[in-house]
């Protein structure tokens, strides 16, 4: 150091050993960490037994949440960790290699691995998709995205298959529930819109009105029987009004809709007034030769309405 150098440069240097110290351990790490892959890669990877860069990588491998697993050419497990040994109910990693990774899926599913997923990794050196695994114990089904690699050596040669398995359940768990509560949000929304679009409103405690705007198909003419029935029904009414000033188009199927409703609201003792039909309108009515008797039509809403508080 230069004599020239002051109290301060000395200090700025002081506040930077710290740093340089974590720097160089972040160094140390990562080189510790290539050297552990390293010798995984020049080494027998399936020795999981003895070498200590295996078992400091087996016990970090230990601590994952997903089923990470290694067996060889044969099938023949040889390693999983406790995620994955949990997810199949296997109590041990010596359990572990005495099993056969079928043993790990339902018998139903063998002709897929055997047909289909093993001849891809073969043939691409891995496979990845949804897919079942079985828990050996309690028979449960386990919903799982499976990725299954082919493990190689230096020489690049196969020397087994490795597996790092997601388990869905949580996941389908939250679809499921979600599923349901759009389910339930669209049957609330199609309850409120079928009340939207069929309205019964008490005009007198003799006398309702349902005014119609829009299309009227099926299964809205329907909903028209129904709402109409349940209301005269539940108010005891004795006249109620259909309004189709706002019904953009009579077709057979909302004419004979409104007969037929005219035809049910009198055998509850009641009368239909048809209000706000339109020369088009009549003309189709006419023309579609419905038979319309016990409907009384009017040519407005109002004149509907007078006529119904006069008779009531």
């Amino acid at each position: 150091m230069s004599s020239l150098d002051g109290p301060s440069d000395r200090a700025s240097e002081s506040s930077q050993d710290p740093l340089r110290q974590r720097i160089a351990e972040l160094e140390r790490q990562v080189a510790e960490q290539q050297r552990t892959i390293d010798g995984l890669r020049e080494t027998n990877a399936w020795n999981l037994d003895n070498h200590d860069a295996q078992q400091s990588l087996l016990r970090l491998i230990d601590c994952s949440s997903d089923f990470i697993g290694i067996a060889d050419m044969e099938g023949r497990a040889l390693y999983v960790n406790a995620a994955g040994r949990e997810m199949v109910g296997l109590a041990s990693l010596e359990e572990t290699k005495k099993t056969l990774v079928q043993t790990y899926f339902d018998p139903a599913d063998l002709p897929y691995v055997e047909q289909t997923i093993l001849p891809i990794v073969l043939r691409t050196g891995q496979w990845a998709g949804e897919f079942r695994f079985r828990h050996m114990v309690t028979g449960a089904i386990v919903p799982v995205h499976y990725s299954l690699f082919l493990a190689k050596n230096a020489k690049n040669e196969p020397i087994g298959l490795a597996t790092i398995t997601r388990d869905l359940r949580s996941m389908k768990r939250v679809e499921e529930e979600r599923q349901r509560l759009q389910e339930e949000v669209i049957r609330i929304q199609a309850n409120a819109l079928a009340e939207l679009s069929t309205p019964l409103i008490p005009i007198s405690d003799r006398v309702v009105v349902m005014p119609l705007i829009g299309q009227v198909d099926e299964a809205r003419a329907k909903q028209v029987l129904e709402t109409l029935l349940d209301g005269i029904s539940k108010r005891r009414a004795a006249i109620a009004i259909l309004d189709v000033t706002g019904v953009s188009m009579v077709d057979f199927a909302v004419a004979n809709g409104l007969v037929q409703a005219a035809r049910a609201v009198r055998l509850l003792g009641a009368q239909v007034v048809l209000t706000g039909i339109r020369p088009e309108v009549a003309g189709t009515l006419v023309g579609l030769g419905l038979e319309l008797d016990g409907l009384v039509v009017r040519g407005t809403l109002q004149s509907g309405i007078a006529f119904a508080m006069e008779k009531t």
